[in-house]
């Protein structure tokens, strides 16, 4: 069922690419397929539950706040899950030094949540990693290089 999800994703992305109104495309499978009125964003929805990639991230639902001044990299910057094993991802950019965003993350994290941090090759990296009482884990991945900075936030239920 979740491989008929990611072909119907990836099928709709396709076809309704060209649509500049909503579009809601029922599968063989019982699954419907829905593009947004500015082609911003594709939801799969299943009995398994629904699925958004797209420009769709709420930042309330992120588990940390976004970096300010950050946007986000493109179209399909962002998944949303709902069902089973709800959850969200979001990817970031902004030319703020990677040493700025990462004091920023490093603030709003946990204490001890940081994983790793290197530098190498003109590369900076760091990760953080934090679970909640109520079993929700956030990751933020902040990689810099050649002046740009990208921000990986990953936030769930974990199983």
């Amino acid at each position: 069922m979740r491989i008929s999800i990611r072909l119907a994703a990836a099928c709709a992305a396709v076809v309704l690419a060209a649509c500049s109104h909503k579009t809601t495309v029922a599968t063989g499978n019982g699954e419907t397929v829905t593009t947004d009125s500015s082609n911003q964003s594709v939801t799969v929805q299943s009995s398994d539950g629904t699925v958004t990639v797209g420009k769709s991230a709420d930042p309330a639902q992120l588990g940390v706040p976004i970096y300010p001044g950050a946007g986000t990299t493109s179209a399909d910057a962002s998944v949303q899950v709902s069902g089973a094993h709800p959850g969200q991802m979001a990817s970031f950019t902004t030319t703020d030094d990677f040493d700025k965003v990462y004091e920023f993350y490093k603030a709003h994290m946990p204490a001890g949540s940081e994983k790793m941090k290197m530098d190498a090759g003109g590369t900076s990296m760091a990760e953080f990693q934090a679970t909640a009482s109520d079993g929700t884990a956030t990751t933020v991945t902040v990689s810099g290089k050649d002046g740009k900075t990208s921000i990986l936030i990953v936030h769930g239920k974990n199983d």
